[in-house]
């Protein structure tokens, strides 16, 4: 690995962190910058003017996945999120707490769904972090957390509250989520793959799997591997492994 100075902040990088392939330094001149792994400035964020309000920048941490990042202040809470569609940083809507005063701490939990915030007095604020939530048949909730990553919640049974983490390595956009064969498997998808998951086992797989218009039929009388017909064509793929296994015209 190379070593050496990838960039000069103008200023002491009081917040700083390091989301997936980017650098995100900011301090005391309000301004929140976003450099790429090279040095290379993607994006600034500007809080000088008298309207925002906003002080020095304290603290900065990104999300588990690596595609959000929270960055504290005086009484306030910024949000920026990667954008998988538009390939560029974002921010989100800000949370603002009267009488926190100056944030001193942040951290997210590990399945992203909460950021724990502390503040300079000693207080400490629990926040939910939540994209979108859906019910699915009244039996699963899913919370999506980033982009690429959803907790799957059962809502009752032996395993009620006791969620799985649906998260695409490649960090694609996950759009369609289903419970399918007796409630016990995981069926997801992003633009470029298809991702599968036994619950009962905590085994997900994802594997690249191009639009096909999404006419594919799923057998699951296999506890090993699930069969998927598409096209003419049967592709085998076992729980937990990233790659297909076969496929037969």
């Amino acid at each position: 690995m190379e070593q050496g100075r990838v960039v000069q902040h103008p200023v002491p990088p009081y917040a700083l962190s390091w989301p997936a392939g980017y650098i995100l330094a900011a301090g005391s001149d309000r301004i929140v910058t976003i450099y790429e792994s090279d040095g290379r400035v993607h994006r600034i964020f500007d809080y000088t003017a008298p309207h925002y309000k906003e002080r020095e920048f304290t603290v900065a941490c990104s999300s588990p996945s690596g595609q959000a990042v929270v960055v504290g202040s005086y009484d306030n809470i910024k949000l920026f999120a990667w954008s998988p569609s538009k390939s560029v940083w974002e921010e989100q809507p800000n949370k603002t707490i009267p009488n926190l005063y100056t944030i001193s701490a942040l951290s997210w939990k590990r399945d992203g769904s909460r950021i724990a915030c502390g503040g300079l007095c000693g207080s400490v604020e629990l926040f939910e972090s939540v994209l979108k939530r859906t019910i699915w048949k009244g039996k699963f909730e899913m919370i999506y957390v980033s982009p690429s990553q959803v907790l799957v919640k059962p809502l009752s049974g032996e395993s009620k509250g006791r969620g799985v983490i649906l998260k695409s390595q490649y960090g694609y956009e996950i759009t369609d989520v289903a419970i399918m064969g007796n409630d016990r498997y995981l069926v997801a998808r992003t633009p470029d793959t298809l991702l599968l998951g036994d619950l009962h086992r905590n085994l997900l797989s994802e594997v690249l799997w191009p639009d096909s218009g999404r006419n594919e039929k799923f057998y699951f009388d296999n506890v090993t591997v699930c069969l998927v017909f598409n096209a003419g064509e049967l592709s085998i793929i076992e729980y937990g492994n990233n790659e297909i296994l076969t496929c037969v015209r």
